[in-house]
């Protein structure tokens, strides 16, 4: 079998899956597109090995189950990860077209102000990347960089037009501390996944620019949760990812690929049983 053939199947499986928690063929599509690009993100992170195929497997499953646990099994928050995803994989493969990574990440900006830094990276490898470049992609970059400083001054506006902008952007604004948003990542995440998500964010703090954007959404989505109070989709999009990667390199570690398999299939399973149980048992 193929390995790129889990990329299809994830999308398939997911967009099944959801159907258990809404009936929205728009929310149902957009999860298929979501399980599709995360499983293909990982897959273009972590190679073919088995261990790394069942990474791409689980990425999925447990993104969506944590989305199910928080009912944000919708079109907004499953479209914004599919973006993210699909520019993580644009932005990790060797191309003479770098133009296409703008699509995704246009998309996860507007969607989510999280990613809106995705935007200014992949302008970046319009400039950077070894092509006939046109005039205007150094534009680029510099309007990605106009989008982080309007989502950073449209965040933290609370009257006029820049705070109506942030109000749809970014939602209501109930400010926490630090503390707060480590105790709610704590438990929105489960400690297996918390600790899964802080080692894949440790192995990937490479200066590739498919690894940059990962953190920079990371960072971009905790921000966004401490304006919000509560942990939001990004982050635990981003967190699944992190966790996914970080079992497939665990499970690398394993000489013998069939035992790869087996030891990823394990942790998989710890991590996304917590979520799926809170899910079935409601």
């Amino acid at each position: 079998m193929k390995s790129w053939t889990v990329i299809p199947a994830m999308g398939v499986l997911s967009a099944a899956a959801v159907i258990a928690v809404t009936r929205d063929p728009f929310a149902i599509g957009a999860a298929g597109l979501a399980g599709a690009a995360l499983a293909g993100a990982v897959r273009a992170l972590s190679g073919d090995a088995p261990a790394s195929l069942v990474a791409a497997a689980l990425v999925p499953l447990l993104v969506l189950a944590s989305f199910a646990e928080h009912q944000l099994v919708a079109l907004t928050p499953c479209l914004s990860i599919a973006a993210i995803a699909w520019t993580v994989i644009e932005l990790s493969r060797a191309t003479k077209s770098p133009l296409v990574a703008m699509l995704p990440a246009a998309i996860a900006a507007v969607l989510d102000p999280a990613a809106v830094a995705l935007f200014m990276i992949a302008g970046a490898r319009l400039v950077t990347a070894p092509w006939n470049r046109p005039r205007w992609a150094i534009a680029m970059p510099i309007a990605g960089g106009l989008a982080v400083m309007l989502a950073v001054i449209a965040g933290g506006a609370s009257d006029g037009s820049l705070g109506a902008l942030g109000l749809r952007w970014f939602g209501p604004a109930h400010v926490i501390d630090a503390p707060a948003l480590a105790s709610n990542l704590g438990s929105s995440l489960g400690p297996l996944t918390a600790v899964a998500a802080i080692a894949g964010l440790a192995l990937i703090a490479k200066l590739r620019l498919a690894e940059v954007a990962i953190a920079t959404c990371a960072v971009g989505a905790l921000l966004v949760d401490l304006r919000a109070g509560h942990t939001g989709a990004a982050t635990l999009g981003i967190a699944g990812l992190a966790a996914a990667l970080a079992i497939g390199r665990f499970a690398q570690t394993i000489r013998m690929p069939p035992l790869q398999a087996v030891a990823g299939a394990t942790v998989a399973m710890m991590l996304l049983l917590p979520s799926a149980w809170t899910v079935i048992s409601r």
